[in-house]
């Protein structure tokens, strides 16, 4: 018989092989790992739904890459992608079968695939989650850094014009220039959104894309206080580690943290943080796959090295 749930169980034995040490990860992502596998038990107010799972990391299989070698190709997301999508749409709360996360923290350095993760849910969110009226956004700092999502969720779209016709969807803008896409069926709309955008957004879902380049949370906060209207909304920072400690990337960090290793209870919060331990050496070549999970696939030695 045919596994019915291929990519949700590739996700679910990703977690089972960083626990058990066969895939090697930093504590924080161990972390992350026990808390859906201990969640499997089944106790408790949250259970798995592995048909809404199936169907968020499915639905990526669905678009193709827009940039590089990959361009015009199938996405097929790594294991630890996979188990992103899984965990963040595939937990549920029992009493009302809503998502249990509201927000997502996902932490991993550059070129390991973030942006195109995002640009997934982004689409997701947007068509096959089934919010009337749905409004998402990719915000940041600056337009720039606000279309390094946007950009590849437009063209993915823009590229595959049954894909394009099968979901509802038009867009606004050139190539050169992409504004929104949008379902007139449903009232819904995809937009890039830069810095402080004031009252006004209802999102269902708001993509804040490399928050450690924030220096206040007013893109965050105003996000997140307008989502009072969505029944399930979400919440995605995607982001590189920074640098400075007076930053509100900081402050979200060190909550997420507290959060895996027990301290502070949040069962609204998923986070996933890629990088070494304290005690690794960062100059020894052999622990750079441990913090960059997409290493060989996007992330080559070469590019590491220099």
């Amino acid at each position: 018989m045919a596994n019915k749930y291929p990519l949700t169980n590739s996700a679910t034995q990703w977690a089972r092989q960083v626990v058990s040490g066969r895939v090697n990860c930093c504590r924080y992502v161990q972390l992350t790992a026990q808390r859906h596998i201990d969640g499997l038990k089944g106790q408790g107010q949250f259970y798995f739904d592995k048909a809404a799972s199936e169907r968020a990391c499915g639905f990526a299989g669905e678009l193709k890459h827009v940039k590089g070698k990959w361009r015009g190709s199938k996405i097929s997301l790594q294991p630890w992608q996979l188990f992103i999508i899984s965990n963040v749409f595939g937990w549920k709360v029992k009493s009302t079968g809503k998502r249990k996360y509201r927000e997502a923290y996902i932490e991993v350095p550059r070129k390991n695939g973030k942006s195109v993760l995002a640009a997934v849910i982004g689409l997701y969110m947007l068509t096959i989650d089934g919010e009337p009226g749905a409004e998402v956004y990719s915000g940041a700092t600056s337009e720039r850094q606000a279309m390094e999502v946007f950009r590849p969720a437009w063209h993915m779209v823009h590229t595959d014009q049954e894909l394009k016709k099968e979901l509802g969807l038009d867009m606004s803008g050139t190539a050169q220039n992409p504004t929104s896409i949008y379902c007139l069926e449903t009232a819904s709309r995809f937009e890039p959104l830069v810095w402080n955008p004031g009252d006004g957004p209802s999102p269902h879902c708001s993509i804040v894309d490399e928050y450690h380049e924030h220096k206040n949370a007013n893109l965050y906060d105003s996000q997140m206080t307008g989502m009072g209207a969505r029944e399930q909304p979400l919440i995605v920072v995607v982001t590189t580690a920074g640098t400075s400690t007076g930053v509100p990337c900081y402050d979200k960090r060190a909550q997420c943290i507290s959060i895996l290793q027990g301290q502070v209870v949040n069962d609204s919060i998923f986070a996933i943080i890629f990088g070494l331990d304290d005690e690794d050496d960062w100059s020894d070549f052999n622990l750079w796959p441990k913090a960059n999970p997409n290493f060989g696939v996007s992330v080559m030695e070469d590019y590491l090295k220099k």
